[in-house]
């Protein structure tokens, strides 16, 4: 499949299992909780794939459930519409580090979504694409909170030469540092391949 051009071509509604198109659902709170369901450390993987298969609104056969996972992680990432060299950065970043969390900044993401777009995400009439809720969070401005909170994340804190500035920079890394423990490379891996 060619790259998906995200100024005109309508956002995909279904993904493809052995070459048959099979539709999902692509409402972004329920990629929210598919997210929450990935890094759900409690959940079986027999009971993380019952919930995975519930995106599918078309029935599966046996084989194509055998494959279902990668399309609805593909779809997750937006892997369609990124070229290669992004997605090649994009996953040697995510496996760095972890620079947001969609539960634990909830607060911060709904305040800047008003702040910046008028978009009341908390409205249960809302319904947004997955593909529109990830372009526009990627698109907040950076003095909203969220993007604050990322650009501190990702600081590296040993490049700063000055001791107060450092030591500034960390407290509030500590202050605002996701309290989930960091998973491994190879969970981030199985996360988003």
């Amino acid at each position: 499949m060619s790259a998906i051009n995200l100024l005109y071509d309508p956002y995909p509604c279904s993904v493809s299992i052995l070459g048959t198109d099979k539709r999902i659902i692509t409402d972004f709170r329920d990629w929210l909780r598919f997210y929450d369901m990935l890094r759900d450390e409690d959940g079986t993987d027999q009971e993380k794939m019952d919930i995975l298969l519930k995106y599918y609104l078309d029935p599966l056969s046996l084989l194509e459930i055998m494959h279902a996972k990668e399309p609805l992680i593909g779809f997750f990432n937006m892997t369609a519409a990124k070229d290669e060299k992004r997605r090649t950065e994009e996953d040697i970043s995510a496996r760095r580090k972890l620079l947001w969390d969609y539960r634990y900044d909830a607060a911060c993401i709904i305040a800047d979504f008003y702040h910046d777009y008028r978009i009341d995400l908390t409205a249960r009439r809302l319904r947004m694409h997955w593909w529109k809720f990830r372009i526009l969070l990627e698109g907040l401005s950076s003095e909203t909170e969220f993007k604050q909170r990322v650009m501190y994340r990702n600081t590296d804190t040993g490049q700063i030469k000055d001791a107060r500035e450092r030591s500034r920079i960390q407290k509030i890394q500590r202050a605002i540092a996701i309290p989930q423990p960091e998973v491994t490379d190879f969970e981030v891996g199985d996360m988003f391949w």
